[in-house]
């Protein structure tokens, strides 16, 4: 399990999957690196939860709909938290 999550950790920064990923990684995970970096760019911190989202989006685990979808309901529910 901690074997897991190191290999996890090492391809949260996506720099990995460009370099040694398969072409369909690759391209996703070139796809999210633009996204977070243009969240960098308005100053904005990219949360956990995205990161880790869009590393099962890479591997393939779900679709760019369902990430979305499940960063959609991530979101609200924290601001919904917030408000309380």
């Amino acid at each position: 399990m901690a074997e897991d999550k190191n290999i996890k950790q090492q391809y949260l920064n996506f720099d990995e999957y460009i370099r040694q990923g398969e072409p369909e990684k690759k391209e996703r995970a070139e796809a999210w690196r633009v996204a977070i970096g243009l969240q960098a760019v308005d100053g904005l911190k990219t949360s956990e939860y995205l990161q880790e989202t869009a590393r099962r989006n890479i591997e393939g685990e779900i679709t760019i709909d369902e990430a979305r979808q499940l960063v959609k309901e991530y979101y609200i529910k924290e601001m919904e938290k917030s408000l309380q």
